[in-house]
């Protein structure tokens, strides 16, 4: 099984970057040492040091290029949502239209949850925004490639969690 781990980076944070990056290493390094997968690619090792090495005109082209074609060669997305992100967002509708199964992961991490909010109509009716649970929006919890959401307050959890759901999958 080919693994792509999606996720947000440019809004992570920054106090907390370093803790994410390693984690998302470390879940890489978890998933790999399962016999069923054969490959896991991420931005973070297969893409974005790269673009560094690229011309800045071309860097955005390449990006989406580089990172459609890791998410289309997947045979399973591992996504961590746990921080806004349009790359994302894109990377998780790619995985749909071509029938990639997700594991989306959501971290609580007691800074990355936005309050509710209301908001005024032009009719004058008011409102709450539907936020779902305040970190991911309702519309990329209800994709329909989503085969599993494994919820965590730690890094440590979340790799444990995102390897037993990564399992379940290869067993179906």
């Amino acid at each position: 099984m080919k693994i792509y781990i999606a996720c947000g980076l440019t809004h992570v944070p920054r106090d907390v970057f370093a803790d994410y990056t390693s984690y998302l290493h470390g879940l890489a390094a978890k998933l790999r040492s399962s016999l069923s997968v054969t490959s896991v690619r991420y931005a973070l090792v297969d893409s974005d040091p790269q673009l560094a090495l690229k011309p800045a005109g071309d860097q955005a082209g390449l990006c989406y290029d580089w990172d459609r074609r890791m998410v289309e060669d997947a045979d399973l997305v591992v996504a961590d949502a746990s921080f806004p992100s349009t790359g994302l967002g894109i990377e998780l509708q790619i995985a749909e239209a071509a029938g990639i199964p997700v594991v989306m992961l959501i971290g609580d991490l007691g800074i990355n949850r936005v309050r509710e909010v209301q908001y005024r109509n032009p009719d004058d009716s008011q409102h709450e925004l539907q936020i779902g649970r305040g970190i991911v929006s309702l519309m990329a919890l209800g994709l329909p490639a989503i085969r599993k959401t494994v919820q965590y307050t730690s890094f440590d959890e979340a790799i444990a969690r995102a390897a037993d759901a990564v399992a379940m999958q290869v067993q179906q």
